[in-house]
Order: structure tokens, then C-alpha cells, then sequence
């Protein structure tokens, strides 16, 4: 089995050369590694070159400036193994990952993660065990709603499946993942566990995911409910994009607290509220069962327009 590695690179030169290293240090060796240069404009393209030189299993591919979703789309139409993985260019695998995946044999493989600060320490390991439960209606739900993480490297996948139904990335600057897990998820047949953790996800003070952009899921959100209705099978999913799009106006009101001061973000919590409501499908219930706690905690303030305690809450909790 051969394993393509699609690696979306843009103004990586700290962390770039500790990512391809830890492909390197891979036990199991059948793989390629695909280096989607996104028109970066530090040293990060002479790094990949001087890799690809040294070993003919890299490629560097290299396009103008269009996001991690276009690059990762690339690597898809480039990649040549049975099995993709994504790996995010300021992240590590540890080196017996190809090897647990080798003797999978699924559309889909959840894996393990670690994440890790700056410092490199282990500040979370995410359980998968309690997932193995769970239906498959419920683990596409709960991706539907972003209460389990969409990332596609959580995830290695049979090329064949992306391929088969033109499965791909968003432009989304974050949550490009959100529509891909989906369709991932929607058209496998099946899926299986690592449950030792593979992945080393790095938080970075600078990373793209720390960045506080007033309303990261609601344009996603309406993406997915774009899709759902594509495909025809809105009416199955209307409770659960329902969810989605209440738990996007909830990590914007928290984005948002941490960010102005009480009387500019009473304002555009307001707005953010109104479009909520707007965008909200009342023919449906709200999906709670595959929200995250806390937006479910949160939901009646929402619904009852009540942004102050929503501000509050946002502000004890990120206290430093």
C-alpha cells in the first residue's frame, strides 16, 4: 500500500523542515510526500527544494497565493498512493504512523492526536475510544457541527473515495475542512480507529486558528447547508445544520468578547444575533444532541438576543 502525504506549505521556514523530517522518519517506507508551495515568499520554497533533491519520494508543487484548501486540493489531484494524509506544514506525525495505518483497510481512518505548545509539550491527548461506539449517522452529525474537530488531518482517507466523488476543499480561510468532512464522511462505506496518538498538532502564538476573526464558522455553515440541499437530503440533515449554525454565531459572540470593548461588541453581537435568526430554519428543531456543551449552554442567551451575559461568560473564561 502506498501512502501519498499532501503537505500545504505558505511562509513555513520555522517549522517546515521538523515536519518533512518526521515524514522522513517514517518505519514504514512505501509513501510519497507532495510539498504545495502557496506562493510563499520567505525561504520555505528553497527549503522544499533542497528535499526534494535529497529524496526522490518528494515533490514540491508550487502555485500562486489561494489558501490551504486549494493546495490541499492540488496535492488530491497530484497524489498517486492508496491512502492520503494530510499533514499541516508547522505540525509533526511520529515515525510509526504509516505503519499502524498500512494495515488498515477502510475508506476512512481516524486517528490519534497530540496537542502540543510552542514548547513542543503535550498540553492534550484526544480519546478516539469513545467514538468507536458510535454510528456513523452520529460521527457525521457531530462533524456537521464542528463537536468533533473537521480537520482533514485527523483523518487519513482511500484516495479512491475523493476521487470518485469529486470530494474537495473550500477557499474557506478557516474551516475549509468543514463541506470535505462531510462528503468524506457521507460516501464512505466505512471507517476504523488509531487510537494511539500519530498526530502532533502545534499551537503557535502566530498560527492562522489564533487569529481572532470575528465570525471564523458562519460563512461555513451556510456551506454545508448549501451542500446538504444539493445532494437532496436537506430534510434528513435541517435539525443538524440548525445546530451548526447556532454554534457558529456562538464562537463568534466569544471571538468577539475577546476582542472590543462592552459597547462596540454589544453592537455587533446584536447583528451577529440577528443573522442567527435569520439563517435559522424554524420548520426544524435544533440538533443539541451533537453540539458542543458549551454551545448548547449558551443557546438560550442566543435565542433570547441577551448578548451582555454571552460577554461575560467569554470574559472570565479567557481571563489571563
Amino acid at each position: 500500500m502506498k501512502i501519498s502525504v499532501i503537505v500545504p506549505v505558505y511562509n513555513s521556514e520555522k517549522y517546515v523542515a521538523r515536519c518533512i523530517d518526521s515524514v522522513i522518519a517514517q518505519t514504514y517506507h512505501n509513501w510519497e510526500l507532495l510539498l504545495i508551495d502557496d506562493g510563499s515568499t520567505d525561504s520555505s520554497p528553497d527549503i522544499l527544494r533542497a528535499y526534494e533533491s535529497r529524496d526522490a519520494r518528494i515533490s514540491v508543487y508550487r502555485q500562486a497565493n489561494a489558501g490551504a484548501g486549494a493546495a490541499r486540493n492540488l496535492g488530491i489531484k497530484k497524489a498517486a498512493g492508496d491512502y492520503i494524509v494530510f499533514v499541516d506544514s508547522d505540525d509533526t506525525i511520529e515515525s510509526h504512523y504509516f505503519a499502524l495505518l498500512s494495515k488498515k483497510n477502510t475508506d476512512v481512518v481516524f486517528i490519534g492526536v497530540n496537542q502540543r505548545d510552542s514548547a513542543y509539550n503535550i498540553t492534550l491527548t484526544e480519546k478516539l475510544p469513545a467514538r468507536r461506539g458510535l454510528s456513523k449517522d452520529d460521527i457525521i452529525r457531530s462533524q456537521m457541527t464542528g463537536k468533533f474537530p473537521w480537520g482533514g488531518w485527523r483523518k487519513a482517507v482511500r484516495a479512491d473515495v475523493l476521487r470518485k466523488n469529486a470530494i474537495s476543499y473550500t477557499n474557506h480561510q478557516i474551516g475549509e475542512e468543514a463541506v470535505y468532512s462531510f462528503l468524506l464522511l457521507w460516501y464512505a462505506k466505512d471507517f476504523s480507529f488509531i487510537d494511539k496518538p500519530v498526530y502532533n498538532y502545534i499551537q503557535h502564538d502566530d498560527s492562522l486558528s489564533n487569529r481572532l476573526l470575528d465570525d471564523p464558522w458562519g460563512d461555513v455553515a451556510i456551506a454545508v447547508r448549501n451542500k446538504v440541499v444539493e445532494l437532496n437530503i436537506y430534510r434528513q440533515f435541517a435539525a443538524t445544520i440548525n445546530a451548526f449554525i447556532l454554534t457558529a454565531a456562538a464562537v463568534s459572540l466569544d471571538k468577539m468578547a475577546r476582542k472590543y470593548p462592552a459597547s462596540l461588541y454589544r453592537q455587533k453581537a446584536r447583528e451577529r444575533i440577528s443573522r442567527m435568526k435569520s439563517e435559522l430554519d424554524r420548520c426544524y428543531a435544533i440538533d443539541y444532541r451533537h453540539m458542543k456543551k458549551k454551545a448548547v449552554l449558551l443557546s438560550p442567551l442566543l435565542k433570547s438576543g441577551l448578548v451582555m451575559p454571552v460577554y461575560m461568560i467569554s470574559r472570565i473564561k479567557n481571563r489571563p
